[in-house]
């Protein structure tokens, strides 16, 4: 298992490489951009480095409870009591095809998910950007939240030399913020952003966010599908801006209304491009 979880699927293009991480989550391992190193490559759990993909749920889902159709089901409690960022962040996905410039994995929900549904990730990478692309395909109409996780590097580390750019900045304008408790659930208010976000949840914005490290490389990320987005930078080695298709606790209504549907021959589909140059 062990060397399950180091083993890397490498794909290149321009000058810049990526690698994934098959065996846990499926997820970008390690991007290198014009000789910089962007992404944490480890973390004190797999909550903490790469980019992985948060499904069928984004954040904490209240007491792991989810209502749908009069049904009631609980999903195991990751973050006692909540349940935290899906069921697919950790767990092995399959490699269904590669080539020099791309890969598509897949896997399914997990046995405590009750429905029969799977989510395909194919992962892009040109010479200016990597396009990330989620697809949720199921056997009945089930509600799903997606969302994805980069961990960036504080600083951005050279490959040849190992010097560290300056730390990153990140601009993120937002027209309102989606208050949160003390768990970090929505609380059904929106009030005005911060002047800097630690660890918030972000609506409207007015442009693409953008992080940066002044001396190396300066990143956009877009997400046409994004219903918000989720800036964290209280961690000392790394910052985060995620593009969701819902709110933590989401699948339960709330603030945004019902979640996303994924139906037969209707899938749920979701896309983010991060770029640079």
């Amino acid at each position: 298992m062990d060397g399950d979880r180091v083993e890397r699927v490498r794909i290149e293009a321009g000058g810049c490489a990526l690698e994934v991480s098959p065996a846990v989550g499926g997820r970008i391992a390690a991007l290198e951009i014009d000789g910089w190193d962007v992404l944490r490559r480890d973390g004190w759990t797999d909550r903490e480095w790469g980019s992985f993909v948060m499904a069928p749920w984004v954040g904490r889902l209240r007491d792991g409870r989810v209502a749908w159709r009069g049904r009631t089901w609980w999903m195991p409690a990751t973050e006692p009591p909540h349940a935290l960022h899906g069921t697919v962040l950790d767990v092995p996905w399959t490699v269904v095809n590669l080539d020099a410039t791309a890969v598509t994995l897949e896997t399914g929900f997990g046995d405590a998910w009750p429905f029969a549904a799977s989510i395909r990730r194919r992962i892009e990478l040109r010479e200016d950007r990597v396009v990330d692309r989620l697809t949720v395909t199921a056997g009945e109409p089930i509600p799903v939240i997606v969302g994805w996780h980069p961990w960036f590097r504080r600083r951005a580390v050279r490959l040849d030399n190992g010097d560290e750019a300056e730390p990153a900045f990140v601009s993120v304008r937002a027209g309102r913020r989606v208050e949160l408790d003390a768990a970090g659930l929505p609380t059904g208010r929106l009030v005005a952003p911060n002047d800097q976000a630690m660890d918030d949840v972000l609506l409207e914005l007015a442009a693409a966010p953008v992080v940066e490290w002044p001396g190396g490389p300066r990143l956009e990320i877009e997400a046409p599908a994004a219903a918000a987005w989720v800036v964290y930078a209280a961690q000392p080695d790394g910052v985060c801006v995620e593009p969701v298709t819902g709110l933590p606790d989401g699948l339960n209504g709330g603030l945004l209304g019902d979640p996303p549907v994924a139906r037969p021959g209707a899938p749920v589909v979701a896309e983010m491009t991060i770029r640079w140059r």
